[in-house]
């Protein structure tokens, strides 16, 4: 039935993690709330293993431009089931694909769910196991109250248990979560049988199975149930498709709350881009068309790898800018899909009044028969194939009721060719539409392109990647880039030789590098049958230097393996180079001085000698006024957490501010600034903390105005040997690997301070440049594999 007293969308308050909740919007009742205003609700398939992450993703879902609702993905251990292999993951710190919801530390599940929950904001957890049991109760007990799957859905494609094990299995699902409604709000499930297979599998046993599995829901206890249909090929057909569905539901399910929630084609998907989204749009205009509810979307990177965060929340509010715009649906073409789909489920009703039961002999009989399945207890006679419109149709119905409602074609059996033609016939169709720039990617995943780039038009769009090399290094914009980079680097060598800095070669490998660079991986080389690491920072080997030279300066390259929801900030990169600095006997507010001097000296150096590259960007030098006139504030951690707070980000006072806190601080100024004070725990062990200040660091980070973010970070350094001890053994680091720089501290290491800064980011924030990579010669993204 259509969703009744839909709720208004008002509150703000935290839901509780625990079993026994108060009252609040179920899942059904929020989606049904945006439906009564007119939107459609869009929902990414995200999942982290890493609970700050996970917090980070449902926070960005939620703030995305967009009506949405949350989703927890689950790993692929948890899955199936293997609570071994979980905790093994958990204890090396491999990074799961999604996150281990019964496994992990139920305190830090509570910490990320009492930040992102909100009445208006419920979270769904998603998972594929065939037996959810413990999953469900996990995520009762956890303050959750909707999930997804299906007895057949979740068994047949994921698993090899026995259908008639896994209906089992999900009959004591469905009824502990009906029990649940005594403790606080509707649980709602959601039917997958409507994505079976992901693609090939005729409309009709789609809409019949996920009908089917919602009467199986509603036999067992739920009241609050969506239904799912999966895109297809043909536009037309997925309309008709959805609206038998809708007509079914209101036959068999008449008593419950129900929508329609459709999946974002889930087979081969568009390589490019442009076809990617393109087909991210159809979807949406499809779920517009036909009344559904809610849509979950794909993004652009689907083809290649996970997408980010950053990816999922545009992919988001492309498929919310896109229903906007979408035309309501008028009558549709009936072409026998109802008719099809209510025969099978009449027949599967006939079998036995337990539905459990009638769903395991109705294919134990061959009555339902998915194509392409390989399971065991799917009888595998049943074929489906495209016709010359695109549309999906059966070649086979196998022993299938279908034999007076499908006229079965005299075509040749499908062979491997035709398969696999069949299965890239979306993919093919959508990057042929709208890959009007003729980008793609190659077989090594890597950008090639025939595009001419407008000259000195710097604009990219978010999240987009670097072209090809040819195309990168001819193209106007990198060589300006790199013009203004290459004043940037004489400027600083210029004005820190005045001040009688010693330049010096920087080591690239070493048997330790810097500890404290957050979530990024260090890479390990075979030195002569000893393991080294690739420099993710010099500052060990800097504070050694200083037994030369009272002052020294390297540009030192970096290599980090940065997480991979990074390559879309504008700011990362796994391969770069700092402008590293350190002073004997400094404070750090010599520093502070230090770099403001060094980077106003850098900006009025470029404005001289790159005055024409700036213009040719459209880089009005009046940008710099505020810099060039005022020095830059100095404002504390807490401050700073305050104020992210005030706009509504939910940054945490023990952490390091997050990237897209950055982004919004960076938003409030027309000039630099300095976060200084990071609370102890939050850096590594080099950074010194305060004597006059226990747990404070007195380290920094230079802010760029203007959404630019950090450019720089530094600090006193920690050099006694007794407190290097100390603070390694507080941050977890081993200080048997660090002996080399451990016997120069025993010895005497000078007190210092220091900085480096981040040669592409400053060539991008003076450049007036999107992203950092568009200020290096041979860019590399966390995650894309690039010469």
């Amino acid at each position: 039935m259509a969703e009744p007293g839909a709720p208004a969308l008002t509150g703000t308050g935290i839901l509780p993690a625990a079993a026994s909740l108060p009252r609040v919007p179920s899942f059904g009742e929020v989606v049904a709330a945006h439906r009564a205003r007119g939107d459609l609700v869009v929902q990414p398939r995200m999942g982290f293993a890493d609970p700050d992450r996970m917090r980070q993703g449902l926070l960005a879902t939620r703030g995305a431009r967009a009506a949405t609702v949350g989703t927890i993905t689950l790993d692929s251990y948890t899955r199936v089931g293997d609570h071994d292999a979980v905790a093994r993951a958990l204890a090396a710190g491999a990074d799961l694909n999604g996150y281990p919801l019964v496994d992990a530390d139920a305190a830090g599940t509570a910490r990320m769910l009492a930040d992102a929950l909100a009445p208006a904001f419920p979270v769904q957890v998603r998972h594929g196991s065939a037996d959810p049991r413990r999953i469900v109760r996990t995520l009762l007990a956890r303050g959750l109250h909707a999930t997804e799957g299906g007895p057949v859905s979740y068994c047949l494609p994921y698993s090899r248990l026995p259908l008639v094990t896994a209906v089992e299995h999900w009959r004591q699902t469905c009824e502990t979560l009906a029990a649940a409604r005594e403790h606080g709000s509707e649980p709602h499930l959601e039917t997958f049988g409507g994505c079976m297979m992901g693609q090939l599998c005729p409309p009709a046993l789609l809409v019949a199975l996920s009908v089917l599995e919602g009467m199986f829901f509603r036999q067992h206890g739920l009241r609050c149930i969506s239904f799912s249909y999966a895109q297809q090929t043909h536009a037309g057909q997925d309309e008709e498709a959805v609206a038998a569905l809708r007509r079914l539901i209101r036959r068999y399910v008449p008593d419950a709350r129900t929508h329609v929630v459709v999946y974002t084609y889930m087979g081969v998907y568009p390589r490019t881009p442009a076809g990617a989204l393109g087909l991210l749009a159809e979807s949406a205009r499809l779920a517009v068309r036909t009344g559904a509810s809610r849509l979950i979307v794909k993004t652009e990177a689907e083809a290649h790898r996970i997408p980010t965060i950053a990816e999922n929340v545009a992919a988001l509010e492309h498929a919310a800018a896109a229903s906007r715009s979408a035309d309501p649906g008028g009558p549709v073409e009936d072409t026998g899909i109802h008719a099809q789909a209510q025969a099978l489920i009449e027949a599967v009703l006939t079998l036995d009044d337990d539905l459990g039961r009638a769903l395991t002999v109705a294919f134990a009989r061959g009555h339902l028969d998915v194509p392409y399945c390989l399971h065991p207890d799917n009888a595998g006679r049943a074929r489906g194939y495209l016709d010359r419109d695109g549309r999906l149709q059966w070649q086979r119905i196998g022993a299938m009721p279908l034999g007076d409602l499908v006229t079965v074609p005299a075509t040749e059996p499908m062979t491997s060719s035709g398969l696999l033609d069949a299965l890239q016939y979306v993919q093919r169709t959508f990057d042929d539409r709208f890959d009007t720039t003729r980008r793609y990617i190659t077989s090594t995943g890597t950008w090639e392109s025939h595009m001419t780039t407008t000259p000195l038009d710097s604009r990219i769009t978010a999240g987009q990647r670097p072209p090809g090399t040819r195309a990168h290094l001819t193209s106007p914009v990198t060589q300006a880039a790199l013009r203004i980079q290459n004043s940037i680097l004489a400027g600083s060598r210029e004005h820190l030789s005045t001040l009688g800095f010693q330049e010096m070669m920087p080591p690239i490998i070493g048997p330790v590098t810097d500890p404290g660079v957050r979530g990024a991986k260090q890479i390990d080389v075979d030195f002569y049958g000893h393991r080294y690491k690739l420099m993710t920072s010099v500052i060990l080997y800097k504070q050694a230097s200083l037994l030369a030279f009272d002052k020294i300066f390297y540009v030192a390259p970096n290599v980090r393996l940065e997480p991979l929801e990074t390559a879309d900030t504008g700011r990362h990169l796994a391969e770069f180079t700092q402008i590293d600095v350190e002073v004997a006997d400094a404070s750090r507010e010599d520093i502070l001085d230090l770099l403001q001097g060094l980077l106003r000296h850098i900006v009025r150096h470029v404005l001289r000698e790159s005055k024409a590259d700036l213009t040719a960007l459209g880089r009005d030098p009046d940008v710099f006024e505020a810099l060039l006139r005022d020095d830059f504030e100095r404002i504390s951690h807490p401050d700073a957490v305050a104020h992210l707070r005030r706009l509504r980000h939910l940054q945490s006072t023990d952490a390091e501010i997050d990237w897209e806190g950055e982004r919004l601080i960076s938003e409030q100024t027309d000039r630099p600034f300095f976060i200084v004070g990071y609370p102890k725990g939050s850096r590594g062990f080099t950074d010194g903390e305060s004597s006059t200040e226990p747990g404070v660091l007195r380290n920094f980070d230079l802010i760029a105005p203007d959404g630019y973010g950090e450019l720089c970070s530094g600090g006193e350094r920690t050099y006694e040997y007794r407190r290097l001890i100390e603070r390694m053994r507080e941050t977890g680091e081993n200080p048997a690997k660090y002996k080399w720089y451990l016997d120069l501290a025993r010895e005497g290491l000078r007190p210092s301070a220091g900085f480096g800064l981040g040669l592409e980011r400053v060539t991008r924030y003076l450049a007036g440049l999107d992203a950092a990579w568009q200020g290096n010669a041979f860019p590399k993204l966390p995650g894309i594999v690039s010469p």
